[in-house]
Protein backbone atom coordinates (compact mmCIF):
# COMPACT_ATOMS: atom_id res chain seq x y z
CA UNK A 1 0.00 0.00 0.00
CA UNK A 2 2.88 2.28 0.46
CA UNK A 3 3.87 2.22 -3.13
CA UNK A 4 0.50 3.31 -3.81
CA UNK A 5 0.31 5.87 -1.20
CA UNK A 6 3.19 7.53 -2.70
CA UNK A 7 1.96 9.72 -4.65
CA UNK A 8 -0.19 11.93 -2.10
CA UNK A 9 2.91 14.09 -0.76
CA UNK A 10 0.00 16.48 0.85
CA UNK A 11 -0.15 13.19 3.62
CA UNK A 12 1.68 14.53 6.70
CA UNK A 13 4.63 13.20 8.07
CA UNK A 14 4.49 11.26 11.87
CA UNK A 15 7.72 10.64 13.44
CA UNK A 16 6.78 8.32 15.45
CA UNK A 17 5.71 6.13 12.51
CA UNK A 18 9.01 6.75 10.89
CA UNK A 19 11.03 5.75 13.67
CA UNK A 20 8.77 2.29 13.96
CA UNK A 21 9.42 1.90 10.18
CA UNK A 22 12.80 2.29 10.74
CA UNK A 23 12.84 -0.67 13.44
CA UNK A 24 11.13 -2.88 11.50
CA UNK A 25 12.99 -2.52 8.42
CA UNK A 26 16.26 -3.30 10.93
CA UNK A 27 14.61 -6.64 12.49
CA UNK A 28 14.42 -4.82 16.10
CA UNK A 29 10.50 -6.15 16.40
CA UNK A 30 10.18 -5.39 19.73
CA UNK A 31 11.15 -2.02 19.78
CA UNK A 32 8.77 -2.01 16.34
CA UNK A 33 6.01 -2.82 18.38
CA UNK A 34 6.17 -0.76 21.27
CA UNK A 35 6.68 2.54 18.71
CA UNK A 36 3.53 1.80 16.62
CA UNK A 37 1.08 0.60 19.56
CA UNK A 38 1.88 4.56 20.61
CA UNK A 39 0.02 5.36 17.24
CA UNK A 40 -2.92 3.21 17.74
CA UNK A 41 -3.52 3.62 21.52
CA UNK A 42 -5.32 6.64 20.32
CA UNK A 43 -7.52 6.21 17.76
CA UNK A 44 -9.34 9.41 18.82
CA UNK A 45 -6.53 11.47 17.62
CA UNK A 46 -7.50 10.24 14.12
CA UNK A 47 -3.45 10.21 13.39
CA UNK A 48 -3.34 9.69 9.57
CA UNK A 49 -0.87 6.85 10.60
CA UNK A 50 -2.91 4.52 12.32
CA UNK A 51 -4.13 2.26 9.66
CA UNK A 52 -0.83 1.69 8.39
CA UNK A 53 0.84 1.48 12.38
CA UNK A 54 -2.07 -0.73 12.77
CA UNK A 55 -0.77 -2.75 9.60
CA UNK A 56 2.64 -3.33 10.68
CA UNK A 57 2.08 -4.01 14.17
CA UNK A 58 0.36 -7.37 13.10
CA UNK A 59 3.53 -7.83 10.92
CA UNK A 60 6.19 -7.14 13.60
CA UNK A 61 4.02 -9.77 15.65
CA UNK A 62 4.08 -11.86 12.85
CA UNK A 63 8.13 -11.29 12.50
CA UNK A 64 8.65 -11.52 15.92
CA UNK A 65 6.31 -14.87 15.94
CA UNK A 66 8.17 -16.16 13.05
CA UNK A 67 11.39 -16.14 14.54
CA UNK A 68 10.65 -17.16 17.80
CA UNK A 69 8.93 -20.63 15.88
CA UNK A 70 12.13 -20.93 14.38
CA UNK A 71 14.17 -20.43 17.42
CA UNK A 72 11.91 -23.66 19.48
CA UNK A 73 10.85 -20.57 21.64
CA UNK A 74 7.01 -21.98 21.17
CA UNK A 75 4.61 -20.64 23.99
CA UNK A 76 6.25 -16.88 23.19
CA UNK A 77 5.91 -17.43 19.50
CA UNK A 78 1.77 -18.47 20.07
CA UNK A 79 2.08 -15.27 22.41
CA UNK A 80 2.95 -13.03 19.31
CA UNK A 81 0.32 -15.26 16.72
CA UNK A 82 -2.50 -14.52 18.80
CA UNK A 83 -1.93 -11.02 19.38
CA UNK A 84 -1.55 -10.64 15.23
CA UNK A 85 -4.73 -12.33 15.09
CA UNK A 86 -6.33 -9.68 17.09
CA UNK A 87 -5.54 -7.52 14.41
CA UNK A 88 -5.84 -9.58 11.74
CA UNK A 89 -8.37 -12.51 10.28
CA UNK A 90 -5.53 -14.17 7.64
CA UNK A 91 -5.08 -17.65 7.87
CA UNK A 92 -1.54 -17.99 7.61
CA UNK A 93 -1.62 -16.28 10.83
CA UNK A 94 -3.57 -18.96 12.45
CA UNK A 95 -1.98 -21.54 10.88
CA UNK A 96 1.60 -20.39 12.66
CA UNK A 97 -0.32 -20.34 15.72
CA UNK A 98 -1.59 -24.06 15.53
CA UNK A 99 2.00 -25.13 14.27
CA UNK A 100 3.06 -23.62 18.00
CA UNK A 101 0.35 -25.56 19.99
CA UNK A 102 1.41 -28.89 17.35
CA UNK A 103 4.83 -28.15 19.44
CA UNK A 104 3.52 -28.09 22.60
CA UNK A 105 1.30 -30.72 21.93
CA UNK A 106 -1.80 -29.09 23.01
CA UNK A 107 -3.94 -30.66 20.34
CA UNK A 108 -7.46 -29.26 20.62
CA UNK A 109 -6.23 -25.78 20.69
CA UNK A 110 -3.75 -26.65 17.51
CA UNK A 111 -7.33 -28.11 15.84
CA UNK A 112 -9.21 -25.21 16.93
CA UNK A 113 -6.50 -22.37 15.21
CA UNK A 114 -6.66 -24.49 11.74
CA UNK A 115 -10.19 -25.09 11.53
CA UNK A 116 -10.26 -20.86 12.19
CA UNK A 117 -7.54 -20.72 9.39
CA UNK A 118 -9.88 -23.16 7.22
CA UNK A 119 -12.67 -20.79 7.76
CA UNK A 120 -11.45 -18.05 6.41
CA UNK A 121 -9.46 -19.98 3.11
CA UNK A 122 -11.19 -23.50 3.38
CA UNK A 123 -8.20 -24.58 0.38
CA UNK A 124 -5.74 -23.35 2.74
CA UNK A 125 -3.08 -26.45 2.15
CA UNK A 126 -0.28 -25.87 5.07
CA UNK A 127 -3.44 -25.87 7.69
CA UNK A 128 -5.02 -28.71 5.83
CA UNK A 129 -2.19 -30.84 6.01
CA UNK A 130 -0.97 -30.38 9.63
CA UNK A 131 -4.86 -30.90 10.35
CA UNK A 132 -4.18 -34.65 8.90
CA UNK A 133 -1.12 -35.03 10.58
CA UNK A 134 -3.28 -34.11 13.85
CA UNK A 135 -5.31 -36.52 13.07
CA UNK A 136 -2.86 -39.27 12.78
CA UNK A 137 -1.67 -38.30 16.39
CA UNK A 138 -5.17 -38.51 17.62
CA UNK A 139 -5.72 -41.79 15.95
CA UNK A 140 -8.63 -40.33 13.78
CA UNK A 141 -7.41 -42.01 10.04
CA UNK A 142 -10.55 -41.45 8.31
CA UNK A 143 -10.32 -37.75 8.63
CA UNK A 144 -6.74 -37.78 8.35
CA UNK A 145 -6.99 -39.52 4.73
CA UNK A 146 -9.41 -36.59 3.62
CA UNK A 147 -7.22 -33.52 4.88
CA UNK A 148 -4.17 -35.01 3.05
CA UNK A 149 -5.78 -36.32 0.14
CA UNK A 150 -7.53 -32.64 -0.33
CA UNK A 151 -3.85 -31.19 0.41
CA UNK A 152 -2.33 -33.37 -2.35
CA UNK A 153 -5.39 -32.03 -5.04
CA UNK A 154 -4.55 -28.44 -4.24
CA UNK A 155 -1.10 -28.75 -4.40
CA UNK A 156 -0.55 -32.03 -6.20
CA UNK A 157 3.85 -30.76 -6.98
CA UNK A 158 4.70 -30.86 -3.07
CA UNK A 159 6.43 -33.88 -2.13
CA UNK A 160 5.99 -34.23 1.77
CA UNK A 161 2.62 -34.14 1.25
CA UNK A 162 2.63 -37.20 -0.77
CA UNK A 163 5.38 -39.02 1.42
CA UNK A 164 3.07 -38.25 4.71
CA UNK A 165 -0.05 -39.57 2.37
CA UNK A 166 2.00 -42.76 1.95
CA UNK A 167 3.23 -43.08 5.85
CA UNK A 168 -0.49 -43.07 6.37
CA UNK A 169 -1.50 -45.55 3.75
CA UNK A 170 0.90 -48.01 5.41
CA UNK A 171 -0.33 -47.29 9.12
CA UNK A 172 -3.66 -48.54 6.92
CA UNK A 173 -1.96 -51.40 5.73
CA UNK A 174 -2.50 -50.53 2.21
CA UNK A 175 0.98 -51.12 1.39
CA UNK A 176 0.47 -50.91 -2.59
CA UNK A 177 -1.26 -47.31 -1.66
CA UNK A 178 1.73 -46.58 0.17
CA UNK A 179 4.37 -47.63 -2.55
CA UNK A 180 2.43 -45.04 -5.15
CA UNK A 181 2.24 -42.39 -3.15
CA UNK A 182 6.27 -42.54 -1.94
CA UNK A 183 7.28 -42.99 -5.55
CA UNK A 184 5.37 -39.93 -6.71
CA UNK A 185 7.22 -38.30 -3.98
CA UNK A 186 10.59 -39.22 -5.71
CA UNK A 187 9.31 -37.92 -8.88
CA UNK A 188 9.07 -34.65 -7.40
CA UNK A 189 11.89 -34.64 -5.70
CA UNK A 190 14.37 -36.96 -6.41
CA UNK A 191 16.95 -36.23 -3.52
CA UNK A 192 14.19 -36.96 -0.95
CA UNK A 193 15.88 -39.85 0.92
CA UNK A 194 13.05 -40.79 3.23
CA UNK A 195 10.85 -41.98 0.47
CA UNK A 196 13.68 -43.80 -1.12
CA UNK A 197 13.92 -45.77 2.06
CA UNK A 198 10.38 -46.09 2.66
CA UNK A 199 10.07 -47.79 -0.91
CA UNK A 200 13.16 -50.19 0.00
CA UNK A 201 11.80 -51.00 3.29
CA UNK A 202 8.40 -52.07 1.14
CA UNK A 203 10.43 -53.99 -1.41
CA UNK A 204 12.13 -55.93 2.06
CA UNK A 205 8.56 -56.73 3.36
CA UNK A 206 7.39 -58.21 -0.42
CA UNK A 207 10.79 -60.13 0.00
CA UNK A 208 10.25 -61.54 3.09
CA UNK A 209 6.64 -62.00 3.23
CA UNK A 210 6.52 -65.73 3.14
CA UNK A 211 8.92 -66.31 6.14
CA UNK A 212 6.74 -64.03 7.99
CA UNK A 213 10.04 -61.93 9.12
CA UNK A 214 7.94 -58.58 9.89
CA UNK A 215 5.01 -58.31 12.27
CA UNK A 216 2.27 -56.25 11.98
CA UNK A 217 3.64 -54.04 15.02
CA UNK A 218 7.16 -53.39 13.40
CA UNK A 219 5.29 -52.24 10.15
CA UNK A 220 2.61 -50.03 11.80
CA UNK A 221 6.28 -48.36 14.09
CA UNK A 222 7.73 -47.88 10.64
CA UNK A 223 4.88 -45.57 9.62
CA UNK A 224 4.08 -44.32 12.57
CA UNK A 225 7.89 -42.55 13.28
CA UNK A 226 6.92 -40.70 10.70
CA UNK A 227 4.34 -38.73 12.75
CA UNK A 228 6.53 -38.77 15.90
CA UNK A 229 7.50 -34.90 14.86
CA UNK A 230 5.67 -31.95 13.29
CA UNK A 231 5.71 -32.15 9.82
CA UNK A 232 7.98 -29.16 9.25
CA UNK A 233 11.15 -29.10 8.11
CA UNK A 234 13.54 -31.53 9.23
CA UNK A 235 16.37 -29.30 10.61
CA UNK A 236 18.40 -32.01 12.11
CA UNK A 237 19.74 -29.44 14.81
CA UNK A 238 17.61 -28.88 18.09
CA UNK A 239 16.38 -25.41 17.84
CA UNK A 240 15.59 -24.91 21.55
CA UNK A 241 19.58 -24.89 21.77
CA UNK A 242 20.05 -22.01 20.09
CA UNK A 243 20.23 -18.77 22.36
CA UNK A 244 19.52 -15.38 21.03
CA UNK A 245 22.33 -13.24 22.46
CA UNK A 246 20.41 -9.89 22.42
CA UNK A 247 16.83 -9.40 21.86
CA UNK A 248 17.64 -6.50 19.02
CA UNK A 249 19.94 -8.84 17.21
CA UNK A 250 17.63 -11.79 16.56
CA UNK A 251 17.73 -11.61 13.28
CA UNK A 252 21.34 -12.35 13.53
CA UNK A 253 20.38 -15.37 15.36
CA UNK A 254 17.89 -16.61 13.10
CA UNK A 255 20.51 -16.04 9.87
CA UNK A 256 22.73 -18.08 12.00
CA UNK A 257 20.94 -20.78 12.80
CA UNK A 258 19.72 -21.29 9.41
CA UNK A 259 23.25 -21.01 7.77
CA UNK A 260 24.13 -23.70 10.42
CA UNK A 261 20.93 -25.98 9.62
CA UNK A 262 21.34 -25.86 5.29
CA UNK A 263 25.38 -26.80 6.34
CA UNK A 264 23.98 -30.18 8.03
CA UNK A 265 20.72 -30.74 5.79
CA UNK A 266 21.11 -29.46 2.17
CA UNK A 267 19.08 -30.94 0.50
CA UNK A 268 16.12 -29.62 2.51
CA UNK A 269 14.08 -26.81 0.29
CA UNK A 270 12.23 -25.13 3.20
CA UNK A 271 15.86 -24.85 4.87
CA UNK A 272 17.50 -22.49 1.96
CA UNK A 273 14.05 -20.66 1.70
CA UNK A 274 13.83 -19.47 5.28
CA UNK A 275 17.88 -18.53 4.86
CA UNK A 276 17.05 -16.28 1.95
CA UNK A 277 13.87 -14.73 3.76
CA UNK A 278 15.91 -13.71 6.79
CA UNK A 279 19.15 -12.51 4.46
CA UNK A 280 16.31 -10.09 2.30
CA UNK A 281 15.38 -8.68 5.68
CA UNK A 282 18.93 -7.82 6.56
CA UNK A 283 19.35 -6.72 3.26
CA UNK A 284 22.05 -9.38 1.79
CA UNK A 285 20.09 -9.71 -1.01
CA UNK A 286 23.10 -11.57 -2.64
CA UNK A 287 22.83 -14.31 -0.27
CA UNK A 288 18.92 -14.54 -0.39
CA UNK A 289 19.39 -14.65 -3.77
CA UNK A 290 21.41 -17.45 -3.52
CA UNK A 291 19.66 -19.38 -0.96
CA UNK A 292 16.15 -18.77 -2.54
CA UNK A 293 17.37 -20.42 -5.95
CA UNK A 294 18.79 -23.30 -3.87
CA UNK A 295 15.46 -23.96 -2.50
CA UNK A 296 14.02 -23.69 -6.38
CA UNK A 297 16.71 -26.34 -7.17
CA UNK A 298 15.52 -28.72 -4.84
CA UNK A 299 11.86 -28.28 -5.72
CA UNK A 300 11.13 -26.24 -8.66
CA UNK A 301 8.00 -25.97 -7.72
CA UNK A 302 8.56 -23.97 -4.65
CA UNK A 303 5.94 -20.77 -4.61
CA UNK A 304 6.83 -18.98 -1.88
CA UNK A 305 10.28 -19.10 -3.01
CA UNK A 306 9.34 -18.02 -6.41
CA UNK A 307 7.18 -15.00 -4.66
CA UNK A 308 10.52 -14.12 -2.36
CA UNK A 309 12.88 -14.15 -5.66
CA UNK A 310 10.61 -12.18 -7.45
CA UNK A 311 9.95 -9.80 -4.78
CA UNK A 312 13.83 -10.07 -4.30
CA UNK A 313 14.32 -8.61 -7.79
CA UNK A 314 12.14 -6.07 -7.53
CA UNK A 315 13.99 -4.40 -4.83
CA UNK A 316 17.21 -4.88 -6.86
CA UNK A 317 15.05 -2.24 -9.39
CA UNK A 318 15.26 -5.76 -11.68
CA UNK A 319 11.43 -5.16 -13.38
CA UNK A 320 11.55 -7.60 -16.07
CA UNK A 321 12.87 -10.20 -14.15
CA UNK A 322 10.75 -10.19 -11.15
CA UNK A 323 7.81 -10.36 -13.64
CA UNK A 324 9.51 -13.45 -15.00
CA UNK A 325 9.53 -14.82 -11.73
CA UNK A 326 6.34 -13.79 -10.75
CA UNK A 327 4.54 -15.41 -13.67
CA UNK A 328 5.91 -18.47 -13.01
CA UNK A 329 4.78 -18.59 -9.88
CA UNK A 330 0.69 -17.54 -11.16
CA UNK A 331 1.70 -20.08 -13.67
CA UNK A 332 1.77 -22.90 -10.77
CA UNK A 333 -1.11 -21.48 -8.82
CA UNK A 334 -3.36 -19.10 -10.74
CA UNK A 335 -5.99 -18.32 -7.90
CA UNK A 336 -3.92 -16.77 -5.09
CA UNK A 337 -4.79 -13.10 -5.56
CA UNK A 338 -1.44 -11.98 -3.86
CA UNK A 339 0.25 -13.09 -6.86
CA UNK A 340 -1.97 -11.00 -9.07
CA UNK A 341 -1.84 -7.69 -6.85
CA UNK A 342 2.25 -8.03 -6.82
CA UNK A 343 2.16 -8.10 -10.50
CA UNK A 344 -0.14 -5.17 -10.75
CA UNK A 345 2.06 -3.08 -8.85
CA UNK A 346 4.89 -4.55 -11.27
CA UNK A 347 3.75 -3.61 -14.63
CA UNK A 348 2.49 -0.27 -13.14
CA UNK A 349 6.12 0.29 -12.75
CA UNK A 350 6.76 -0.55 -15.93
CA UNK A 351 3.73 1.97 -16.86
CA UNK A 352 1.97 -0.82 -18.37
CA UNK A 353 -1.54 0.09 -17.96
CA UNK A 354 -2.94 -2.36 -19.75
CA UNK A 355 -1.48 -5.45 -17.72
CA UNK A 356 -1.50 -3.52 -14.28
CA UNK A 357 -5.45 -3.12 -14.63
CA UNK A 358 -5.89 -6.94 -15.40
CA UNK A 359 -3.62 -8.25 -12.59
CA UNK A 360 -5.60 -6.32 -10.09
CA UNK A 361 -8.97 -7.27 -11.83
CA UNK A 362 -7.78 -10.80 -11.56
CA UNK A 363 -6.99 -10.88 -8.01
CA UNK A 364 -10.40 -9.27 -7.45
CA UNK A 365 -12.22 -11.73 -9.35
CA UNK A 366 -10.65 -14.55 -6.78
CA UNK A 367 -10.69 -11.95 -3.51
CA UNK A 368 -13.39 -9.16 -4.32
CA UNK A 369 -13.16 -7.27 -0.65
CA UNK A 370 -8.76 -6.91 -1.67
CA UNK A 371 -8.97 -3.53 -0.77
CA UNK A 372 -5.41 -2.57 -2.16
CA UNK A 373 -6.36 -4.07 -5.74
CA UNK A 374 -9.47 -1.33 -5.46
CA UNK A 375 -6.97 1.38 -4.81
CA UNK A 376 -4.71 0.40 -7.53
CA UNK A 377 -7.44 0.59 -9.97
CA UNK A 378 -8.47 3.93 -8.65
CA UNK A 379 -5.50 5.73 -9.11
CA UNK A 380 -4.41 3.47 -12.33
CA UNK A 381 -7.73 5.11 -13.87
CA UNK A 382 -7.05 8.47 -12.34
CA UNK A 383 -3.89 9.04 -14.04
CA UNK A 384 -5.45 7.64 -17.29
CA UNK A 385 -7.88 10.24 -16.97
CA UNK A 386 -10.61 7.94 -16.68
CA UNK A 387 -13.01 9.52 -14.24
CA UNK A 388 -16.28 7.21 -14.09
CA UNK A 389 -13.80 3.85 -13.44
CA UNK A 390 -11.56 5.95 -11.01
CA UNK A 391 -14.52 7.45 -8.64
CA UNK A 392 -15.75 3.45 -8.99
CA UNK A 393 -13.21 2.12 -7.57
CA UNK A 394 -12.59 5.38 -5.13
CA UNK A 395 -15.66 4.42 -3.59
CA UNK A 396 -14.97 0.88 -3.22
CA UNK A 397 -11.95 1.28 -1.55
CA UNK A 398 -13.85 3.98 0.85
CA UNK A 399 -16.53 1.05 1.05
CA UNK A 400 -13.82 -1.75 2.54
CA UNK A 401 -12.21 0.56 4.79
CA UNK A 402 -14.57 2.69 6.46
CA UNK A 403 -11.84 3.25 9.13
CA UNK A 404 -9.69 5.24 6.75
CA UNK A 405 -8.04 7.98 8.57
CA UNK A 406 -6.71 9.65 5.02
CA UNK A 407 -9.98 9.74 3.82
CA UNK A 408 -10.76 13.40 4.88
CA UNK A 409 -7.75 14.51 3.13
CA UNK A 410 -7.78 12.24 0.04
CA UNK A 411 -11.55 12.69 -0.16
CA UNK A 412 -10.56 17.01 -0.51
CA UNK A 413 -8.03 16.38 -3.52
CA UNK A 414 -10.55 13.86 -5.30
CA UNK A 415 -13.13 16.77 -5.21
CA UNK A 416 -10.46 19.55 -6.66
CA UNK A 417 -9.58 16.20 -9.10
CA UNK A 418 -13.26 15.51 -10.37
CA UNK A 419 -14.96 18.71 -9.80
CA UNK A 420 -17.98 18.21 -12.14
CA UNK A 421 -18.45 14.73 -9.71
CA UNK A 422 -17.59 16.09 -6.35
CA UNK A 423 -20.65 14.57 -4.78
CA UNK A 424 -19.94 11.29 -5.01
CA UNK A 425 -17.20 12.24 -1.96
CA UNK A 426 -19.10 14.16 0.28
Amino acid sequence: MNQLLKKFSFLRKNNTYDLALKLYQEGNFKQAIKEFSKIISHPEKKSGYYNLSLFYLKESYLELGYALEHLGRYEEAAANFSSAAQISNYPDIYYHLGLCFCFLEEFEKAKQALHQSLEINPNYTCSLFLLGFIYVKLRIFNKAEKCFSQSIKLAPNFADYHYLFGSLKGLQGQLSEARKAFQKSLEINPQFKEAGVKIAFLDKIQKDEQSSNYLDQEIVNEFFKDFVTVPVTNMGISAKTEQISNEQNILEDIILFYEKAVQINPQYADLHHHLGVYCTKRGDYLKAKKAFLGALRINPHYTQALINLALLYQKEGDIDQSLKTLNEAVFQHPNYPDLHYHLGILYNEKKDFGNACKEFQKALSINPQYSECHLGLAILYETQKQADQAIKYWRLYFKNCPNLEWEKEIKAYLKKRFPSQSSYFD
